[in-house]
């Protein structure tokens, strides 16, 4: 395909990156999907639905700042290897233990994790790739964010009708 031509001759770091931004782009599935859990399963009001997603929204701006503090003072690879373990982790945990605010403590503290882990991924570009072909890295990383974050339908669907009962 023609539209895929712009993105060839990229070093292979690249590609790895492109395939990390959209798998921690499908795990933005879970904002929805937790607005429902916490109104249906927990019996929140859409206000208080509203609140804890506002304040989850403003806890993770400091986080996406503190990313790139560390990104500027840390490996950035490493960076987003622990960064996405915890993620897992928490995200694990909450599909074991039962549902409670804990578990919406722990999404949030997961999404905190794949805020921290953004700038190292954009450091990152520009550290492994020539200046010449920047803009074609960056465009491949927003179109592997975006295909994650279009993706999540997908395998929110796809998750839903595996495990229904």
């Amino acid at each position: 395909m023609r539209l895929f031509d712009q993105y060839k001759n990229l070093r292979r770091e690249n590609y790895v990156l492109f395939f990390g931004r959209v798998v921690t782009n499908l795990g933005a599935m879970v904002w929805p999907m937790l607005t429902l859990i916490m109104n249906q399963k927990m019996g929140m009001s859409a206000s208080t639905v509203a609140v804890v997603m506002v304040v989850s929204g403003i806890v993770l701006l400091p986080v996406s700042i503190l990313g790139g503090r560390l990104a500027d003072r840390y490996d950035k690879k490493m960076l987003i290897v622990v960064c996405d373990t915890i993620s897992v982790v928490f995200y694990i945990i909450c599909g074991i233990v039962p549902l409670s605010y804990i578990t919406i403590v722990l999404m949030v503290l997961a999404a905190a994790c794949q805020s921290a882990e953004g700038p190292a991924y954009d450091a990152l570009i520009a550290d492994i790739t020539l200046t010449e072909d920047r803009e074609r890295a960056y465009s491949l990383q927003y179109l592997g964010a975006n295909l994650g974050l279009s993706s999540r339908p997908l395998s929110q669907a796809f998750w839903s009708a595996t495990h229904s009962g």
